[in-house]
């Protein structure tokens, strides 16, 4: 497997290129404006692989994405949920679906809370294991923390509801082995999380099983009321910025 992350340091997001050595293929999630397409171009083409994919984690609100300009300067669709209220093209991605590189695969979970349309994908090398080496989970579970669950919704009811959504999807990573490896869509300088979130952008299952204070409430309740309590102000701009990574004409 061939790993690269790419990181925007100022505002704490984080994107990733996963490549098979073999076949050459290679995925770009996350994609940010800050590091740039030809940036993502060049990082390819320096370990010898053809992007193949672009996908999403879900549309994000905190930053500009170039998922779309990338995608189409290598000729393919943006990977998104099936659930994305974009107004573009897309390639709808479900529960269960596979992305096949070679040795190197991913497969979708679908994981709402932070939005409807959040995903996380498992990551597998096969000339290692069969089993999963790490997960990709966006903005639902980070080092430390988890995603917040406001900014896609309008309503305090709103938020509540997807406050319930995240428990349940962060508490499917406990189902995963310790050793599997956490790189999430962002860390430390970002509003997408809470309070507790890590200024390091990755950890394991097996610490965050027992040291991230979300994942030890094991009450829905509970863990909806400390999510709602604890919001950090919503990034700068965030509805314009969101309404931009949807494809829609917003107005300045």
């Amino acid at each position: 497997m061939i790993w690269v992350p790419l990181y925007d340091t100022t505002q704490g997001c984080s994107s990733y290129v996963i490549g098979d050595e073999v076949t050459g293929r290679a995925v770009v999630v996350d994609p940010l404006e800050t590091v740039g397409v030809d940036n993502y171009l060049l990082t390819a083409q320096e370990w010898g692989l053809a992007i193949s994919h672009v996908l999403e984690t879900h549309v994000h609100a905190d930053h500009r994405s170039v998922a779309r300009a990338l995608a189409e300067a290598v000729g393919v669709e943006v990977g998104l949920s099936h659930r994305a209220p974009v107004s573009y093209p897309f390639r709808p991605l479900r529960e269960g679906d596979r992305l096949e590189l070679g040795q190197v695969a991913l497969e979708v979970w679908e994981t709402p809370g932070h939005t409807e349309d959040s995903l996380s994908f498992l990551v597998y090398d096969r000339l290692r294991a069969p089993e999963p080496w790490m997960v990709l989970t966006g903005d639902s579970l980070f080092v430390g923390d988890v995603g917040r669950p406001d900014l896609a919704v309008a309503s305090a009811e709103g938020a509540e509801a997807a406050a319930a959504q995240q428990y349940q999807s962060v508490r499917r990573f406990l189902s995963l082995p310790d050793y599997v490896e956490v790189h999430p869509a962002h860390y430390g300088a970002s509003a997408c999380g809470g309070l507790f979130m890590s200024k390091k952008p990755h950890s394991t299952i097996g610490y965050e099983r027992k040291f991230n204070r979300l994942l030890q409430i094991s009450d829905v309740e509970a863990f909806v009321e400390q999510q709602l309590r604890l919001l950090k102000p919503p990034p700068e701009g965030a509805a314009r910025i969101r309404g931009e990574n949807l494809g829609l004409v917003v107005e300045a």
